[in-house]
């Protein structure tokens, strides 16, 4: 029986009493300033401050300022207006997420109406509220980059290693779309992929995070997607390419090109709704995209099993090898994908002071994952499909100027399917021991198949509400409350097709070691309220966080007896995490920034619910983790100060140091099965997961921005930073003792812990239209762990691999036709067609193994050469796609 809910619901209802005063959309920032006289310097008393083309605005008080609250991000027109002066209009004025824009006027008498007087804003080249690491990019840059999705932004930014925030594991980031978080709790990873047509600006905070921000360690991913504006405008792109490398002896059937091996076509359309008078207003995009990949594997096998009956005998360099039934020969893609991208937005302004938007966004995706001893039989590789479909609800009300909800709700469902043929029946399905039969020592499979049939479906419904009120010139207070309903089912088996079934497949039975499944409804609830407060000399950010967590499961009683032992309910967890940030202007173009927090982490859900039938498998032993529901909230504290300084303008340093103390990080302990007539397979050893990791992470990160200025711009950035802990991966413990050896009883670097890394970008824009981008990323390389003949020879991560270096390009030409802009562009990838060795051998620290150490002969098709060389080991090279663009 399940734990009762009612305290939760209590709880709940609690959390939610907390919004009595505000609390700020996560997806919005502000405007605010001062109006003074321009004789006198006096400010001037109910000045009207409109933003352009919208219905928000705010009067001056009776100092001269005045703010306006919940700004979507991007570039406005501001325009002062005042009876007897001359009005002003400020343009390019840009509003990003979470951030104050101050923009001043100065007024002057005029006697003549409407006269209107307009000034060009100069955006501040440091931002004075910074009290963390954030970047935010917008449309505009991103149209300007040489990257396909939104990650690819992400890993632009400093400090970010291929996901990895600041020496943290995968996992730790929160991502939100229009302020509603879409991480799928299953692995934590995002839901779904927001296509870059649809994004407005993207915020990166790679440091310390305001309390508005939960369920995260390392770092937050906001995205703000873009409205329907008030007249119709459309684009539409498509591209085509493919890999282009001289490293063809490297990946075979690489030369054969074609421009159907990757394509891209999307498109948006955007506009007021008849009728409504452009009260209602509508987005849509669409996308789909196709890569081949430029992993290959041969057809040299057909995925059967073996048979007394059937079969030929095919003689490879003097030895006779068995085949159940040979291929064609054909060349099959092996690392493909494609997905498809739908997304419709409803906003509507029916009411004054109401804005009610609905976003829903269905995505849909399959491919495969290279498998190198399926090389010669990629037939008997699985396909993994997924699909996602996601309803936002969004309504913000303005009770006045400077106070404003926003009701939040949203509910996704996200599947993941991975399967050779979908019916687990289907004859097709070769004997399960066929892969053991038809291996052999440094040998590509010749036939069989994975039998794997897996699928996981993640239903999560959110609801939450903040408020945002600036209380006076100092203060805006922000408070708000969100539940988070799940529902997470996976079913996890083997198909079976043995003597036991009659040679013909089958499933096996459901709560057996062979066939997982688990129905799980956790609950997460969180409140927050914080203070931003800014004064002339100093801006304060103070907040404090609750979060509270059910995994509302069952566990044993005792985990020595984990077949019998009496099942009893998991524990609740909670945590209040206070976090502080400063900001402190030390001229007119420097600030200097200090921050510092505690974050709180829920463990991904299938760490907790994973093999939950307890059934200890004598042929898998320790290979066998068992999930835990009650485990702890993964805790960091984290340090940061920083400093901004402006040179000029355009031009501008940033320095950064942190630290990160990282606890209760998910981790395996080992446990024995008690000796008792009632247990079965007594003193054999199992593994479950429990907190017990620990790591820290420390650095300096240092960038150099220069804005476009003279038709060019560069972005340099540069990190520096240490990443150890006792284990990078959560099941080392076992391993470990698999291996036979001993556990780290030390910090030691992290798999990802890159020690240097260099990165940037430089843009050009001509007046003939032209625009060039290029991209670069240097990076040391990361750490291994030496080895001879699977026999560690040094400390674990005590050597390197070699190190990374990346160049990507984008080039386009604008053309104007009949009243429509259109281009045509050039996209390549890893454009010097580098060879990164991304993964080694341990013997060499190199992709080729050291042979001294591999005795024997291959016992299939191929030879040692073709067995031990791996181009998966490599980074994707040079990939080419040429496009054309139009809008309206």
């Amino acid at each position: 029986m399940r734990p009762k809910s009612g305290k939760v619901v209590l709880l709940a209802i609690l959390a939610l009493l907390m919004i009595h005063t505000d609390a700020l959309s996560r997806s919005t920032g502000k405007i605010t300033g001062r109006v003074t006289e321009a004789g006198s310097g006096e400010p001037l008393i109910g000045v009207n401050v409109t933003i352009a083309g919208t219905q928000q605005g705010a009067m001056t008080d009776t100092d001269g300022y005045y703010v306006i609250l919940n700004i979507r991000p991007g570039t406005y027109e501001l325009r002062a207006s005042y009876l007897g002066f001359q009005t002003q209009l400020v343009q390019n004025v840009r509003v990003s997420i979470d951030r104050t824009t101050t923009i001043d006027f100065t007024m002057a008498e005029t006697v003549i109406s409407g006269a209107e007087a307009v000034v060009i804003a100069e955006r501040p080249i440091v931002r004075r509220d910074l009290t963390s690491s954030s970047v935010s990019v917008s449309a505009r840059e991103i149209a300007l980059l040489p990257v396909e999705n939104f990650n690819d932004i992400v890993n632009l930014q400093a400090g970010v290693v291929n996901g990895h925030f600041r020496g943290g594991r995968m996992g730790e980031v929160a991502y939100l779309v229009d302020g509603i978080p879409i991480n799928d709790s299953f692995d934590n990873s995002f839901a779904y992929q927001v296509e870059n047509n649809s994004i407005q600006e993207v915020e990166v905070i790679s440091g310390t995070f305001n309390a508005e921000y939960g369920q995260a360690q390392s770092g937050v991913v906001n995205i703000v997607t873009k409205d329907g504006g008030t007249k119709m405008e459309g684009d539409f792109s498509a591209y085509t390419g493919d890999y282009l490398t001289l490293n063809t002896g490297d990946f075979q059937n690489i030369g054969s090109l074609s421009p159907t091996h990757v394509y891209d076509l999307q498109g948006t359309l955007s506009g007021p709704v008849p009728l409504f008078n452009d009260k209602v207003r509508y987005f849509f995009s669409a996308r789909r995209t196709f890569d081949q990949g430029y992993l290959y594997g041969k057809n040299m096998v057909r995925p059967i099993g073996h048979s007394n009956d059937s079969g030929e005998i095919v003689n490879v360099d003097g030895r006779n090898v068995y085949v159940p039934e040979l291929g064609d020969s054909s060349y099959v893609p092996m690392n493909w994908g494609e997905q498809n991208t739908f997304q419709v937005k409803i906003t509507t302004f029916l009411f004054k002071g109401n804005k009610l938007s609905v976003n829903a966004l269905y995505q849909k995706d399959k491919g495969q994952n290279y498998n190198h001893i399926y090389q010669y039989n990629p037939d008997g590789t699985p396909t993994n499909y997924g699909e996602s479909l996601t309803l936002n609800v969004l309504e913000s009300y303005s009770f006045n100027s400077k106070t404003f909800a926003t009701l939040k709700g949203a509910y996704f469902i996200n599947r993941s399917k991975s399967y050779l043929y979908e019916d687990p029946l289907d004859p097709r399905y070769p004997r399960d021991d066929a892969q053991s039969f038809l291996g052999g020592n440094f040998s590509f499979l010749r036939g069989g198949a994975i039998m794997d049939h897996f699928s996981r479906e993640t239903r999560t419904l959110v609801g939450a509400m903040d408020v945002t009120s600036q209380l006076n010139r100092r203060h805006m207070i922000k408070t708000g409350a969100q539940i988070k309903m799940h529902n997470i089912r996976m079913r996890d088996f083997k198909v079976k097709n043995n003597s036991s079934t009659g040679f013909v497949p089958d499933i096996p039975p459901e709560g057996t070691p062979d066939h997982v499944f688990y129905d799980e409804q956790p609950l997460e609830i969180s409140a927050y309220m914080q203070d931003k407060m800014e004064f002339d000399y100093l801006v304060v950010n103070m907040g404090v966080r609750f979060d509270y967590f059910d995994s509302n499961s069952l566990v044993p009683e005792n985990y020595g007896r984990p077949a019998n032992s009496p099942r009893v309910s998991t524990e609740p967890n909670w945590q209040i995490s206070p976090r502080v940030g400063l900001a402190y202007p030390i001229s007119e173009s420097g600030v200097v920034h200090v921050s510092y927090g505690h974050f709180f982490q829920i463990p991904a859900f299938q760490y907790l619910y994973t093999n939950p039938d307890y059934t200890y498998n004598p042929e898998i032993g320790l290979g066998r983790v068992f999930g835990n529901p009650n485990l702890k909230p993964q805790q960091t504290i984290s340090y940061e100060t920083g400093l901004q300084q402006g040179f000029n303008d355009i031009l501008a340093l940033g320095v950064t140091l942190f630290y990160k103390d990282i606890r209760n990080l998910l981790g395996t302990r080992i446990e024995v099965i008690e000796p008792g007539v009632d247990e079965p397979f007594p003193l054999s050893k199992y593994g479950r997961y429990i907190n017990r990791d620990y790591g820290q992470s420390k650095g300096v990160i240092v960038t150099l921005d220069k804005r476009m200025d003279r038709n060019f711009s560069f972005n340099i950035n540069y990190s520096l930073q240490f990443a150890s802990g006792n284990a990078s991966d959560p099941e080392s413990r076992l391993l470990d003792e698999q291996a036979g050896v001993e556990t780290e009883k030390q910090l030691v670097p992290l798999d990802w812990d890159r020690r240097h890394q260099l990165k940037g970008s430089i843009s050009f824009i001509t007046l003939s239209d032209w625009v060039l981008t290029m991209t670069g990323e240097f990076g040391s390389g990361l750490p291994y762990t030496p080895s001879v003949a699977n026999q560690r020879i040094g400390l674990e991560n005590s050597d390197r691999k070699p190190g990374f270096i990346n160049f990507d390009l984008y080039a386009s030409k604008s053309i104007r036709f009949k009243g429509m802009m259109g281009g045509l562009f050039i996209r390549v990838y890893n454009l010097f067609d580098t060879q990164n060795e991304v993964n080694v051998y341990n013997d060499t620290g190199r992709v080729f193994p050291n042979l001294r150490y591999y005795s024997g002969q291959p016992q299939g098709l191929n030879s040692k050469e073709e067995f031990l060389f791996r181009p998966d080991f490599y980074s994707s090279p040079r990939r080419v796609t040429l496009g054309f663009q139009f809008s309206f």
